[in-house]
């Protein structure tokens, strides 16, 4: 064999392994969701584990929480806020698609 198809074959089998890894990353990541129903409606799911993940927030001088979607700022609805850091792990969440919001959860204050 020769150094260029070792090589070749090393970088074959090393990008198997990140997409591996990286599917695996985000199915563990996603089970943190699994349980999360809408404090509104509690027969829906807020995560079909694709609509959810870590973002920033803050809440507005009108009392409402403001929720990154990675466009822009979406005003979350009050009936789908759930508890301070329910994911336990700081951070605000949202589980989102298309800008309508099923749930969020904001994370510890930063200072």
């Amino acid at each position: 064999m020769t150094v260029r198809a070792v090589a070749t074959a090393a970088v074959v089998v090393l990008a198997i392994w990140a997409v591996f890894v990286a599917l695996g990353g985000r199915a563990r990541a996603h089970d943190i969701y699994g349980g999360w129903t809408a404090p509104d409606n509690p027969a829906m799911s807020c995560c079909d584990n694709t609509d959810c993940r870590p973002t920033r927030a803050y809440m507005g001088d009108d009392g409402l929480w403001r929720a990154w979607d990675g466009l822009g700022w979406l005003t979350v609805p009050p009936g789908r806020v759930l508890p301070p850091d329910f994911a336990k792990d700081g951070r605000s969440h949202l589980c989102e698609k298309m800008g309508a919001v099923y749930c969020f959860t904001p994370g510890q204050p930063r200072g």
